[in-house]
């Protein structure tokens, strides 16, 4: 009886053994399988949709007959409203420049920098329904390195900039793929 005891508690203990192995590679398998995402690999196509704030000073001249032109040096700030990793606690600095006969039009670049340092490329310009347009992603570094996509945005300024500097926010929605 003691014999038959001594393997059952054998049995168990191995058993016991083997399911705790069994889980710890399970474990590793898992967190080998997402280390990418945590590296802050993005998924090779997808949507986004994002907020920004957008400032800085710009200089303008006068063209006559209600017209101006201006050009600037600009900083944003981006985020991901729907959640994903793409333009997410993101920072841009931009070159813009744009004139009016009647309405704004606008259009400039952008560098967006993320906390590893890899960037994305950005063309935007505004269509000629004020306050709208169109920003195309034309590449980035890093875990961008091949990322290409286009969105849509609308974007607001606040009134009480002072004279010679602008503040606004802005909205998007877009989509990207990311080839080698």
């Amino acid at each position: 009886m003691r014999i038959a005891m001594t393997r059952l508690t054998m049995t168990h203990r191995n058993g016991w053994r083997r399911t705790v192995l069994a889980s710890v590679l399970s474990l590793v398998f898992v967190v080998s399988l997402g280390a990418g995402a945590l590296a802050g690999e993005l998924p090779k196509q997808g949507t986004y949709a994002t907020e920004w704030t957008f400032s800085g000073p710009y200089t303008a001249i006068d063209l006559g007959e209600e017209n101006r032109g201006w050009i600037s040096h600009f900083t944003v700030t981006r985020w991901n409203t729907a959640g994903g990793d793409l333009y997410n606690n993101i920072s841009a600095d931009c070159i813009g420049m744009g004139g009016s006969k009647g309405k704004m039009v606008s259009s400039g670049y952008c560098v967006f920098t993320d906390d590893d340092g890899d960037n994305i490329y950005e063309y935007w310009y505004e269509t000629e329904e004020g306050g709208k347009g169109v920003g195309v992603t034309l590449g980035g570094t890093g875990k961008y390195k091949g990322i290409r996509g286009e969105d849509k945005y609308e974007s607001i300024f606040t009134a009480d900039s002072p004279e010679g500097t602008f503040h606004g926010i802005g909205h998007d929605e877009g989509s990207y793929t990311i080839t080698p």
